[in-house]
């Protein structure tokens, strides 16, 4: 619209209101707002309409305010006045033009955005909105029964389609989370919430805070609509809690105010926390489509930073405030009622998880985890991308590898692409476990032999045949003792700080007796040996010294694979040696059961004896996309990159820590033992924690078993590993951030 000169908004008023003032203009999103100032000091505002087919919500709008006027609320609200006709809506010409101009009183107060009100304060604003709804709620308006627009929160999906436009990944990373939670949690009990007419846009510069820090306006009815009455609170709340570090505290301040006007219902209260939620996910996209489209406007940048950090903080925040009192004694009870006790439970008392976002995790008394040690769920637990692409493609179909379908190629094609050229051939399984078992013969189709070289304390998979190849759990507690076929090859002791930078004489020196072996199985990292890098040389003569006899060498990456060792995107990598064969495991698929071998034209061709490879749901188109969604995050996301830079800074400073650190039973309640840091080894995302007692080489199992106990009370995540479990490992969900990073070696920093 053409903008009017202020001398004749001036003479405007004067001719329609008979008030004499000066005018300067305010800041407004649609429509255009004016100050206009008289001589004695009252002020009044001056709002003109830029779409005049928006007149029928205009004069409703107009009549409910108007009927809210003539109830007691308590606070102020912006009732239109009427002009020398008695009419509240007045026509201005500009140019060939003609706009609907209203005037209403001004009302004096700091807009909430730049104001730090005490607590009590947000406690009156949810009362002040109570009884502003409550007065409302007998109201009835035919044209805003049917008004909806972009900002009304009952429409928040439709910003879905736009939140690529978001850059930066950890953003896009939780808008695309809370709005795929609103769409679970929210849309199907939908039409259950109580509907009314809301303000429906409760911010920060809609409401006045009084020189008493007490509420002296809310203004701006021109996102009111008819929808959920929760929408209101947790709009209210999403602004009210933006700044502040109190933000716990005044989110329920503020819902208890308004419960004392309006007792909200259970459903209505379970569903604010994604409601809050999705209204920082709408002002997040807004404001990148504003970013597009209109960059010289930065109305809708106002709140956008607010809202990011918000949802940040969000995120760590349980959704389960205590709905399920769970007493733990009886779950555990109840585990064993049905399962073997072979079946174990972490820590000394177990957790009861209800829900998981990203690198966090939800148990069900109110408390949020953040998760060290889950690596299966690579990406993040509950990932939005990785979740919408299995629900979509099980809602469509799901089939076995007898018949063609398209993902499973373009799947094999992407997969297989992050490989050398040598590895070209793919067999799709179930598991890390299945992988192994299938590539024991594969491996033995190839070379004939059934003789297996594996790397002492190495696990590979809970099949027979895996077992069979892992000293973690054959020569432990419960095991059998080592296979005829198997020659267990010594790696270095765990705790010694030299690592093996001269391999043995003969690389194939055997801790214990056995045949030429012909096959070398070995994870890339030892994780159960205490999260164990090997050297370079180490690795490159072993490998070399089997394939002189006539062996291959296999690479289990279960643990290590896509972009977790941070400087490489396969941990076999980092030696500069080429696999014959690899095995992958459930991380491919986010914790989705799948698993897979990885091999060479020659091996694949071994395998062609005319009996059929099938494996029922290996492969599967539902697999398909959630691996292809997967190795999609990681490249949008630079999660190999963050897993670079998150681990170097982990192991740098829990280095500095660990050179510092000689801990005493009477500094720490971790153990009984004084106690120090060995080694703290790894890389990327892949780290291990060594502790031993001091003045001694023996390990100091009782304190790190007690410090991953003592880490796990104050919200930490982790568990301990090795032969004598005294390595405390380090393994999470590859969105860890550095802030999260912080936050570990601040608390670990008591104990180490």
């Amino acid at each position: 619209m053409n903008k009017p000169e202020l001398s004749d908004l001036s003479k405007f008023l004067e001719e329609q209101f008979q008030i004499k003032a000066n005018v300067s203009q305010l800041a407004g999103y649609q429509d255009q707002n004016y100050l206009a100032t008289c001589s004695s000091g009252k002020k009044y505002i001056l709002k003109i309409t830029t779409e005049n087919d928006d007149l029928e919500f205009i004069r409703s709008q107009n009549r409910i305010l108007y009927g809210l006027s003539k109830q007691p609320l308590g606070i102020l609200l912006p009732c239109p006045i009427s002009n020398i006709k008695g009419v509240f809506i007045s026509e201005l010409s500009i140019g060939e033009s003609t706009f609907s101009a209203r005037l209403f009183p001004f009302i004096a107060g700091e807009f909430l955005g730049e104001s730090k009100p005490d607590i009590h304060f947000f406690f009156e604003l949810g009362k002040a909105f109570g009884q502003m709804d409550a007065a409302m709620s007998g109201m009835e308006d035919a044209v805003l029964k049917c008004r909806t627009h972009e900002w009304d929160l009952s429409r928040v999906l439709e910003v879905m389609d736009d939140i690529n436009l978001i850059k930066n990944p950890a953003d896009r990373r939780l808008v695309h989370f809370y709005l795929m939670k609103y769409r679970e949690e929210v849309l199907p009990v939908f039409h259950k919430l109580q509907k009314m007419l809301i303000h429906g846009d409760g911010n920060d510069w809609n409401i006045l805070v009084g020189r008493g820090s007490e509420v002296a306006g809310i203004i701006d009815f021109g996102d009111m609509v008819w929808g959920p009455r929760i929408n209101e609170v947790a709009i209210a709340l999403a602004y009210a809690l933006m700044g502040r570090e109190d933000f716990i505290e005044v989110y329920h301040e503020l819902i208890n105010g308004y419960r004392e006007i309006i007792e909200l219902e259970e459903i209505e209260l379970s569903l604010l926390y994604y409601l809050v939620a999705a209204r920082w996910c709408q002002t997040i996209v807004m404001a990148a489509r504003q970013s597009r489209d209109n960059k010289e406007s930065d109305y809708h940048q106002v709140s956008v930073k607010g809202a990011r950090e918000m949802l940040h903080l969000w995120v760590r925040q349980n959704p389960i405030k205590k709905a399920e009192e769970v007493k733990i004694a009886e779950e555990v009870k109840r585990r064993y009622q049905y399962f073997s006790k072979s079946v174990s439970l972490s820590y000394q008392e177990p957790i009861h998880m209800v829900g998981g976002a990203m690198q966090y995790m939800y148990s069900s008394d109110g408390r949020t985890y953040l998760d060290c040690v889950n690596n299966i769920p690579h990406v993040g637990h509950c990932h939005p991308k990785v979740v919408e692409a299995g629900q979509k493609q099980m809602a469509r179909l799901n089939t076995n590898t007898r018949y063609l379908y398209g993902s499973i190629d373009r799947y094999a094609e992407k997969l297989l692409s992050k490989f050398p050229s040598s590895l070209n051939k793919i067999f799709f399984v179930n598991s890390g476990s299945a992988a192994t078992d299938l590539a024991v013969r594969l491996a033995e189709s190839f070379t004939g032999q059934s003789e297996y070289l594996v790397l002492d304390y190495a696990y590979h998979g809970n099949t027979k045949a895996a077992v069979g190849l892992s000293p973690y759990k054959f020569n432990r507690k419960g095991g059998k003792g080592k296979p005829e076929n198997v020659t267990i090859l010594e790696v270095p002791p765990p705790g010694q700080l030299l690592r093996v930078q001269e391999p043995p004489p003969n690389p194939l020196l055997r801790k214990e007796g056995g045949q030429d072996p012909r096959t070398f199985f070995a994870e890339s990292i030892v994780g159960c040996a205490g999260q164990i890098v090997l050297s370079k040389e180490f690795m490159q003569q072993t490998v070399n010294g089997v394939r002189s006899e006539g062996g291959i060498y296999i690479a289990d990456e279960v643990q290590t694979g896509f972009g977790r060792v941070g400087h490489k995107f396969w941990g076999y990598e980092l030696y500069d040696v080429v696999p014959d064969m690899v095995i992958l495991g459930k991380p491919m698929g986010n914790g989705h059961p799948m698993g897979a071998v990885v091999c060479t034209e020659a091996i694949a061709r071994s395998f062609e004896t005319g009996m059929e490879f099938f494996s029922s749901y290996g492969g599967n188109p539902v697999s398909c996309e959630i691996g292809l969604a997967v190795l999609d995050v990681i490249e949008e996301e630079g999660l190999q990159e963050n897993a670079r830079q998150v681990g170097d800074y982990l192991l740098k400073q829990l280095a500095v820590s660990s050179r510092q650190s000689t801990v005493s039973s009477q500094q720490s309640a971790a153990g009984s033992k004084e106690y120090r840091v060995a080694e703290v080894r790894g890389s990327g995302l892949f780290l291990g924690i060594e502790l031993r007692e001091n003045g001694t080489d023996d390990p100091a199992t009782e304190a790190a078993v007690n410090i991953v106990n003592a880490m796990k009370e104050s919200g930490f995540l982790l568990s301990t590993d090795g032969p004598f479990n005294n390595v405390i490992k380090f393994k999470p969900p590859l969105c860890f951030s550095m802030e999260n990073a912080n936050q570990l070696i601040l608390n670990l920093k008591r104990w180490i």
